[in-house]
């Protein structure tokens, strides 16, 4: 039986041993459980039964500033402790940034399975998730190349605020959890325990759209600097639904160019009708630091920079912050050493396969395209994540010739971030609202 064990006793061993080792009586759990302080994530334990045993622990109570991904993520397993937990979201509800976009979780940074990471971290899978093992990659050219993997190299999910999204699927197992999760609500940074606020200012940025289709299962990403400079254009097709989008690290400004221009590249492969459309916008949040705490607070997910600066696929990040901001507050452990230790040299090692990324410009990139069709392509995209003695030699060369020299907007006072030139307008974070005689859903 998996659980999530939080002990300070030292037979513990002995008592997980018998746990798992046969489904004892409920009542020989509860003893052993009220004797050893365990806090099973077992079905055999329902919520009113882990609260009678774990009762909140008086004058606790932790606050949250932020219920995105990371901040569900420390909710549920701080209330899952024993712990009061409130969180305060600034909008009126849960994955109000997104659309109902699809997005994916990366599997290639880390060795350990997003599904397996999910289940150690305590987290269910209440929302839609489906593992992505093909697809197409295009270079500038249009040249498509067939890429394969045994293992899936991500984990399609969806964003937004109803149905089978991630959001939803993390504030239900929140608010199952105990946690209070107060709406349209803003509490001051010194009184928040852990930051989960997300991104303060863009180190990249994409423009997406959701639409029905009648195109089949689709998964194609174009690798052109000309069109999206600095990363990538991409088509979703799952279940009929639709996400296409141009994310960009350069040149903000021309945002809306730069997506148009894609859109009639994907329509060059395959003409597609857009209907019942929705758009948005999103920012991708990157700093290096030696440390994400401000006093007492803890910066979680993109509030403290948390990012694959590779592709922008930073949920495998946010999730993990989230989790150890609440292992250091239930433990006591330090939280930078935590965090350090399961991401610290994933994050310097992206920062080095972003400048490699941008250096090799559309000639590297159809390299890239090439040899990611050659073999497994989650073995080759777990290859840039290799912490090699040459990337450890670059990485202070790239520091300094990247270094943002002037004032920023990241969250974090002693930190490492990447010099851009400041976009005069940027649009604003979150879905586009609908003018005045447009039809809505």
């Amino acid at each position: 039986m998996a659980a999530l064990l939080w002990c300070s006793d030292p037979h513990v061993e002995d008592c997980v041993a018998v746990l798992r080792s046969s489904r004892l009586a409920l009542k020989k759990k509860r003893g052993m459980l009220k004797r050893y302080n365990l806090i099973p994530d077992d079905p055999l334990f329902p919520i009113a039964v882990r609260k009678t045993l774990m009762p909140k622990k008086q004058g606790s109570t932790i606050k949250i500033a932020g219920a995105g991904p990371s901040g569900l993520t420390s909710a549920i397993c701080l209330a899952k402790a024993g712990y009061a937990v409130e969180v305060f979201e600034a909008r009126r509800e849960v994955g109000g940034r997104f659309i109902g976009d699809f997005q994916v979780i990366e599997n290639m940074s880390m060795d350990e399975d997003v599904l397996k990471m999910l289940k150690r971290i305590g987290l269910s899978n209440n929302f839609f998730i489906r593992p992505v093992s093909q697809g197409l990659f295009y270079d500038h050219r249009l040249r498509p190349q067939e890429v394969k993997s045994r293992r899936p190299f991500g984990y399609f999910i969806r964003r937004g605020t109803q149905g089978d999204t991630l959001d939803r699927g993390l504030l239900d197992q929140a608010l199952a959890a105990g946690a209070t999760i107060h709406y349209k609500a803003r509490i001051k940074p010194e009184e928040a325990d852990i930051v989960a606020s997300g991104p303060s200012s863009p180190d990249g940025l994409a423009k997406q759209i959701t639409f029905t289709t009648s195109l089949p299962e689709t998964v194609w990403v174009l690798f052109d600097m000309d069109i999206s400079p600095g990363a990538y254009s991409y088509l979703f097709v799952l279940d009929g639904q639709a996400t296409f989008g141009c994310a960009i690290t350069q040149d903000f400004d021309h945002i809306n160019d730069y997506f148009d221009r894609a859109l009639k590249r994907f329509q060059k492969i395959a003409f597609f009708p857009i209907d019942e459309e929705k758009t948005g916008y999103s920012f991708m949040n990157f700093s290096l630091k030696p440390s994400a705490k401000i006093d007492h607070r803890l910066f979680v997910g993109e509030a403290g920079g948390f990012q694959d600066y590779l592709f922008g696929l930073g949920i495998r990040y946010a999730l993990t912050t989230g989790f150890v901001a609440a292992e250091s507050i239930i433990t006591k452990r330090n939280y930078d050493h935590l965090w350090k230790e399961a991401i610290g040299t994933a994050q310097e090692t992206s920062l080095i396969n972003r400048f490699l990324y941008e250096r090799g410009g559309n000639r590297g990139l159809s390299e890239f395209v090439r040899r990611a069709g050659l073999g497994d392509v989650q073995d080759y995209l777990s290859g840039w994540y290799a912490w090699r003695l040459w990337k450890r030699l670059m990485l202070p060369l790239i520091k300094w010739s990247w270094r943002e020299k002037k004032r920023c907007f990241h969250s974090l006072p002693d930190h490492w971030c990447r010099k851009k030139i400041t976009a005069a307008s940027l649009p604003q974070l979150g879905p586009v609202e609908q003018n005045p005689g447009e039809s809505s859903e």
